[in-house]
């Protein structure tokens, strides 16, 4: 199980206006940082090695890590925003100058990983592409304010483009024609013919930025790279469409070498690796719960990489919307290993492979059908769309459920055939689709299976959205309203006889805590409710959550005030407690030091059910001199305890020693500087409570001892 990792308090703010920081720098000096994301990883064989190096503190290989998540593809406009931090609870871990990776504690712990873009490649993006209906608030104000800048600029000096008089010529000599204008390593069309382009083929309408028509309208084009005239050629021959070729006869110098410029960066790779991968996606769809896999030993493709070496491709791999390879040498090939000449030519093959493969496998799958469910595709699907909505809709906002002993009572619920004895034990909600995620007897322990909706027998549709709906309901409600589901018992894996007992507060997995063997026992024989575990165990989580206002009082019991209260991570590898939750606090001129809190207290204070005053009363109360601190240490009842002696010895060290009826005097403890004052200073410890502190052992050691004989002194 990963180790939840939940960031300091203050942190968030820190970054946010460190963040904000490096944005205004770069502002200034070039153009506004976006943040474009790359990777959102939320599963847990996913984000194992990020919360590794995060527990560790190891941010910068973090970084370095984040580079392999990023296959250079061209920004996704919809996932592009000015600012990291979008949702609750974000938290920027680190940022560079080309990668920032942000966190998030909800669901078990994401990250997700963002690359450093300037506001000149959105632009370009958004010019290259259009301006999708999802982009994002930010990317939109880059559209409305280049729109702006459009009308500053004279129509005369732009209908004068060298292009724009050559496609007017043109189409004032074949006004029947759709005119394609070779522009670099794009085709290009406008005004009317980008128009018709647009809805026969279905690339983007975009207007251009600078051009502007005889109207003074922003220029309507639409594009599309060289290399894909083979495909939408044909496509608008069969609509009916006279086309006509043709050759840029005049350009600028200053401008052929900016297109020139630009599109050996980004023709050559972005374009072609992106025609690549939306031309497999959308033959073999993104696969975002586990790898569609390709085989290609049989197929004899060999791969020149950057690095001149050649390759045999064994298999090719679709994962989340990304394409990746593996060699006969099991070496793994990312698209940017692969020479621009290599993709060109996977790009006339592949989809073809991959498309005869899907077709064989829903061939087989029909095939293997029982005659006794003659059920059509439409109705198949509306089927299936009903259990999506209906799951979803017991799962209500919560994106992943837990289920435990989950499909194994009434047989062979998803899966083929050979799956027998299947164990759902998760669900998961995403935008329009739903998955299990399971194992079978003799899988590995960190092994799991995943099963979509199609792969689910309909006779079981009814059970296991009933399944869904038991175990998301709240078996209990705290006083602060919170609903703890998947409240149970389960056994160490590591360790027979070690128990835990684990919960779900609104849809949030706590820590598991080890449970005590009498309540194991108890709670094996419902003789110990549900409820009357999670108080015991998650006191804090049931306890009234204090308001911002009385959470943040940093009095103490005798009066005095805390200037300073801050609970931090130590992320030092070099200093003491590393990786634990340290308490720094202030009072006047004195400072108190990196004291380390229990998980007791770091509940109390992360689930604000203490105020600050009191959980430093807890924490470093005695440092603090307080009565309430020491009010805990109480002698042992059952041993006589004649008397509790204090001496200051000939090195200037305070000793503390207690005698013990008929049993002798137990051995002598150094004292604290913090428990003298107390005891002379501030007269708030008393003997009996420091002898309890000190020497507790020592008396029950002493207590068991035999009887102290006084003649036992002068034998020899």
């Amino acid at each position: 199980m990963t180790k939840e990792i939940k960031p300091s308090v203050e942190q968030e703010n820190a970054i946010q206006k460190q963040t904000k920081s490096i944005s205004d720098k770069k502002t200034a000096k070039k153009s506004e940082v976006f943040y474009s994301s790359v990777a959102y990883l939320q599963m847990e064989e996913d984000t194992k090695v990020f919360s590794d190096l995060h527990r560790k503190g190891h941010v910068n290989k973090l970084l370095k890590e984040a580079a392999n998540y990023d296959q250079g593809d061209a920004i996704e406009l919809d996932k592009t925003f000015k600012s990291p931090l979008q949702n609750k609870g974000d938290d920027l871990v680190k940022e560079d100058k080309n990668y920032a990776i942000v966190y998030n504690n909800s669901v078990g712990g994401t990250y997700e990983v963002y690359r450093k873009v300037s506001e000149q490649i959105v632009k370009q993006n958004i010019e290259r592409y259009g301006l999708p209906d999802n982009a994002t608030k930010d990317v939109k104000e880059v559209t409305r304010a280049t729109e702006k800048e459009q009308y500053k600029v004279s129509p005369k000096e732009e209908v004068s483009s060298p292009i724009l008089k050559q496609y007017n010529d043109l189409k004032q000599k074949h006004p029947d024609a759709l005119l394609l204008f070779r522009c670099g390593d794009f085709y290009e069309t406008y005004k009317e013919d980008a128009v018709k382009a647009s809805n026969i083929l279905g690339i983007t309408l975009t207007k251009h930025s600078k051009r502007m028509d005889e109207e003074g309208k922003p220029l309507k084009m639409a594009g599309f790279p060289y290399y894909a005239l083979d495909t939408y050629l044909p496509k608008l021959i069969r609509a009916g469409e006279r086309v006509s070729i043709c050759e840029q006869l005049e350009m600028p110098r200053k401008e052929k070498v900016k297109q020139t410029k630009s599109t050996k960066a980004d023709i050559d790779t972005k374009e072609v690796r992106d025609n690549l991968v939306n031309r497999i996606v959308e033959t073999v769809g993104k696969n975002n719960h586990h790898a569609f896999v390709l085989p290609l030993s049989d197929k004899a493709l060999n791969v020149e990489t950057n690095k001149g070496e050649n390759a045999e491709l064994a298999k090719m791999q679709v994962l989340r919307g990304r394409v990746t390879f593996i060699d006969s040498e099991d070496n793994k090939l990312q698209l940017r290993d692969l020479k621009v000449n290599t993709i060109l030519q996977l790009t006339e093959t592949l989809p073809s492979i991959a498309k005869t493969y899907v077709e064989e496998i829903k061939s087989k799958e029909t095939i293997s059908q029982p005659t006794n469910q003659p059920v059509s595709a439409q109705s198949a699907t509306t089927e299936q769309q009903q259990f999506i909505d209906d799951i979803k809709a017991a799962m209500g906002s919560s994106k992943m459920v837990v289920l435990p002993e989950f499909g194994t009572r009434k047989g062979v619920v998803a899966g083929t055939d050979e799956d027998k004895g299947i164990s759902l034990n998760r669900v998961y909600a995403w935008n329009d689709n739903v998955s299990f995620a399971g194992s079978v007897p003799g899988d590995d322990a960190n092994k799991r299976r995943y099963y979509h909706p199609e792969n689910i027998r309909p006779k079981f549709y009814d059970y296991l959205i009933s399944e869904v709906r038991r175990a998301v309901a709240p078996q209990l409600i705290t006083e602060n309203g919170q609903k703890v589901t998947s409240a149970n018992m389960f056994e160490s894996p590591k360790q027979e006889g070690k128990y835990f007992f684990y919960a779900r507060l609104d849809g949030v997995g706590l820590h598991p805590k080890a449970v005590k063997e009498a309540d194991v026992e108890a709670f094996m024989k419902n003789e110990i409710s549900v409820k009357e575990m999670f108080s015991k165990y998650y006191p804090t989580k049931m306890a009234k959550q204090l308001s911002k206002e009385d959470f943040d009082n940093t009095k103490l019991s005798d009066g005095r005030e805390l200037s300073t209260f801050r609970v931090y991570k130590q992320r030092n590898e070099s200093k003491p407690h590393f990786g634990e939750y340290l308490l720094y606090a202030e009072m006047g001129n004195k400072r108190f030091h990196a004291t380390p809190l229990t998980h007791d207290q770091l509940d109390m204070y992360f689930d604000r059910t203490q105020s600050k005053g009191q959980l430093a009363e807890k924490v470093i109360g005695e440092q603090l001199h307080l009565k309430s601190a020491y009010e805990k240490y109480k002698l042992p009842e059952n041993i006589p305890v004649q008397e509790v002696r204090i001496r200051k010895d000939a090195d200037g060290a305070w000793l503390i020693s207690a005698s013990v009826k008929d049993k002798g005097q137990t051995p002598e403890r150094k004292m604290s500087n913090n428990d003298l004052y107390s005891l002379f200073k501030s007269k708030t410890a008393s003997r009996e409570q420091l002898g309890a502190k000190y020497l507790s052992e020592d008396l029950k050691e002493l207590s068991f001892s035999k009887k102290l004989e006084r003649t036992q002194g002068l034998k020899m």
